[in-house]
């Protein structure tokens, strides 16, 4: 049964979802069928002048109102706080992670709610959560809230010529909004397209300086240091950039490493490529039936895939945006792990092109059906699994779309690359 709160969720969602749809149709449509008649509705309802007269602080001033009613109104009714039988809670957890920080403890191994959790988060996040933690529960939400948030106008300037069509996109993604407000994991997790498109602005004037910034920003979410990667082949000297990306990161690592050992390395490293919890694609599948390979076969030939599509992206895409699209796509299709907050990690792809928005759509309608209802309401809370048996694999198969998509269309950027960084010297 659902609960209120997850009912409102639901129904964020749907909305959402909805105007998502009118939007991309209002673009182009399925082959230009009923762009004219939603525009008109849209211009009809909205009016000429509101369509026109905003940038992206009117944008994120609301998404902000918003962010911060929703963490409002969870933090005064306890949503976070540490209720007996309960278990661990994202928030405290998160907190109690940069009080460690400053207490010269260790961050990766803390009590959550009296529970002792590993936290698999790199060093840029826990120095994050501290900062936040001086302000409590409520400096923590802030502090996320307002990562979730830059990437409103990471996009707008980011978009070039459509600006307010793909930051408009971007408010009324399903995959957003719900993501960063529903619960602090979630905006957490917006560090990673986040770092990535910082990285790719930055570029168009600071060089190897932006690979410097994405490096040590990847140091919270180890996956997008493929984006990273992938994304420095369209740029001039591109091995010179994508050895600065690895130095930063292996730097912000390696202090890490010196200070906590063995218990950062498995906590952000080991105990994610053998993280069997639930996941939202194919892998989910085989973890409802008990019957994900163990040992270490599985998380080297994920490495090994990933590693192989970076690399490719990274000799042969020209525009960052699409290749860090690509690289991600592909670490959300092969992780054993996909959560309802990675999918945020897909937000590059509103930047891409029409073809791979409407993927994206999918992706962010059906992720949020198996979250939601198949997997929170029948699965963990009736014991009924095949309702998201069946959308895990249709997530995959929309994931593998996307990616397909993506290569495709790849050569269409040769001439204009996405994000207007110029394409890499030939052998560079």
């Amino acid at each position: 049964m659902l609960s209120l709160y997850l009912g409102l969720a639901v129904l964020l969602t749907a909305v959402l979802a909805t105007a998502s749809f009118a939007l991309l149709v209002e673009r182009g449509g399925i082959r230009g069928v009923g762009d004219r008649w939603v525009s008109r509705r849209i211009e009809r309802w909205v009016g000429r002048r509101a369509l026109t007269g905003w940038d992206w602080r009117a944008v994120a001033a609301v998404l902000g109102g918003g962010y911060a009613l929703i963490a409002a109104f969870d933090l005064a009714h306890g949503f976070y706080a540490c209720v007996p039988g309960a278990g661990p809670s994202d928030l405290q957890g998160l907190l109690a992670s940069g009080r460690a920080f400053w207490s010269g403890g260790n961050p990766f191994d803390v009590y959550d709610c009296g529970t002792p959790v590993v936290l698999p988060y790199g060093i840029a996040a826990v120095v994050l959560d501290a900062v936040g933690s001086l302000g409590g529960a409520p400096g923590i939400a802030a502090v996320w809230g307002i990562v979730g948030l830059a990437l409103v106008p990471l996009v707008w300037l980011l978009a070039d010529g459509e600006a307010r069509y793909a930051t408009t996109l971007l408010a009324a993604s399903p995959i957003y909004l719900p993501v960063i407000a529903g619960e602090v994991d979630g905006a957490s997790n917006a560090i990673v397209p986040v770092g990535v498109l910082l990285a790719i602005l930055l570029a168009r004037r600071r060089g190897s300086w932006a690979a410097a910034v994405g490096g040590l920003l990847s140091t919270a979410r180890f996956p997008a240091l493929f984006a990273l990667l992938a994304a420095s082949g369209g740029r001039p000297r591109r091995r010179v950039v994508a050895g600065v990306a690895i130095a930063a990161f292996a730097a912000g690592t390696a202090l890490a490493f010196a200070r906590w050992r063995t218990s950062f390395l498995n906590a952000v490293f080991l105990s994610q490529a053998s993280r069997h919890a639930f996941s939202l694609n194919a892998f989910g599948i085989l973890l409802n039936a008990h019957a994900l390979p163990g040992g270490l076969a599985l998380p080297v030939g994920q490495a090994v895939a990933t590693l192989a599509v970076t690399l490719a992206a990274f000799l042969t895409v020209r525009s960052p945006v699409r290749a860090a699209a690509i690289a991600l796509t592909a670490v959300a299709l092969l992780t054993q792990f996909l959560s309802f907050p990675i999918l945020l990690w897909l937000v590059p792809v509103v930047l891409v092109g029409g073809r791979e928005r409407w993927w994206l759509w999918a992706i962010s309608v059906v992720g949020s059906v198996n979250f939601y209802l198949a997997l929170d309401t029948l699965g963990w809370g009736e014991g009924i699994y095949g309702p998201t048996d069946l959308l895990d694999g249709v997530v995959t198969v929309l994931l593998l779309a996307l990616l397909i998509e993506l290569w495709r269309n790849a050569r269409t950027d040769d001439a204009n690359p996405s994000a207007g960084l110029a394409p890499a010297a030939p052998g560079g």
